[in-house]
């Protein structure tokens, strides 16, 4: 693992530690700890959050948008938002895919591009 990613997931633990010992400290009532699993989707926002906190390269970018987009897409599937279920919602994550696909190549070359202007 790179020193760049290492940071990036020391980053990503460290606030959510923070986060789980304020939870802790305050007196919100939290959900039994088996309904907190079906928010495990923000965990994986957060972690494409983490992607984009520097943006380092145009590839993070992309990369982290896209798991965004992903545990998003989960989230609203699981809970049944907007009346999406995994059942009718799934090219939804197809899109993603190839949105993801698309574009890396394309920022990189265009990055590529400006940087040699520079």
């Amino acid at each position: 693992m790179s020193k760049d990613m290492q940071g990036r997931s020391q980053l990503l633990w460290g606030l959510v530690v923070i986060a789980v010992g304020v939870l802790f400290l305050t007196d919100i009532p939290l959900p039994p700890i088996g309904q907190l699993w079906r928010y495990w989707p923000f965990l994986a926002m957060a972690f494409g959050a983490v992607k984009l906190i520097p943006p380092t390269t145009p590839a993070h970018v992309v990369d982290g948008l896209c798991h965004i987009g992903f545990a998003g897409w989960f989230y609203v599937s699981f809970e049944h938002l907007w009346g999406l279920s995994f059942h009718n919602s799934w090219p939804i994550l197809v899109i993603i895919a190839g949105i993801n696909l698309l574009l890396q190549p394309v920022v990189i070359k265009y990055t590529a591009k400006n940087e040699e202007k520079q």
